[in-house]
């Protein structure tokens, strides 16, 4: 039997990997064409937060795969990633805007997991 941390853990990695597949999808394919009709400010401003979310995203799975992180009454360590801030109104009704929110999900999820073993 598998247990409840374990399974938790698991389940938000293959979320994040599923939120990650998503983000490459998009931020390299329709949001690519998309943002090459922007103003390079808004150019800039698409590009930073997609490193962002993939940073995010990267964050949360780095810190999923530990494996002490499965032993059932240990402390999990603090979660460093970024979980937090506001999706910039530029990307409002596009797929990025439900990718930035989910890998911010993904990460606030993690932090609360960290914060409630300590």
């Amino acid at each position: 039997m598998v247990e409840p941390r374990r399974q938790e853990l698991e389940r938000l990695y293959r979320e994040a990997v599923t939120v990650a597949d998503r983000a490459r999808g998009w931020f390299d394919g329709p949001g690519a064409r998309w943002r090459a009709g922007l103003s390079p400010d808004n150019q800039a401003l698409v590009a930073t937060e997609s490193l962002a979310a993939t940073s995010r995203l990267m964050a949360s799975m780095s810190w999923l795969l530990d494996p002490s992180h499965a032993v059932e009454g240990a402390p999990l360590p603090p979660f460093s990633g970024d979980t937090g801030g506001t999706v910039p109104a530029l990307f409002t009704g596009t797929p990025g805007e439900a990718i930035i929110i989910a890998s911010r999900h993904i990460a606030a999820r993690i932090a609360a997991l960290s914060q409630e073993s300590a």
